[in-house]
């Protein structure tokens, strides 16, 4: 009787060094799987946009996730006039310059390293296509990701 409750706790704690061993190898905070990622570019387009939120959206802005950890930082901005689809009066498509609104390309470079395929932001994934809330200091825009690009 003894022995083979001396066995099973045996068995019991070598399955559970198993276990540990597994989970500090694969563990995300472990600073060599860490090591293992790259950073991500990406470009971040919020269209529509009235002026006075476009023009607070600057260089060297943090960009947080909904949990308010820091995700990004601004590389660059591009404002360019938001653009509008209309029929002329022969009927034919056109594409003009909106008067007021407008369009921001945001390029930002992550604070920290992938570590999988893709790159966890809160509760989403960063990939091209992708349509992500982007929270600065004092502004939020609901943007679409256009591009991801790994960087060293």
């Amino acid at each position: 009787m003894f022995k083979r409750i001396l066995l099973s706790i045996l068995i019991f704690a070598l399955i559970m060094a198993i276990v540990l061993v597994i989970y500090k190898r694969l563990n995300p905070k472990n600073p060599e799987v860490l090591a293992n990622g790259n950073y991500i570019e990406t470009v971040f387009l919020a269209d529509n946009l009235q002026p006075e939120v476009a023009s607070a959206i600057k260089v060297n802005d943090i960009i947080y996730d909904e949990t308010g950890k820091k995700c990004f930082i601004i590389t660059e901005v591009k404002v360019q006039p938001a653009k509008e689809y209309n029929i002329n009066s022969s009927g034919h498509f056109v594409i003009e310059n909106h008067p007021v609104f407008k369009d921001v390309y945001i390029t930002a470079k992550s604070m920290d390293k992938k570590y999988a395929w893709s790159y966890q932001y809160g509760r989403y994934q960063i990939m091209a296509g992708a349509h992500v809330p982007v929270y600065g200091e004092d502004w939020k825009v609901w943007t679409t990701v256009l591009k991801v690009k790994e960087i060293k």
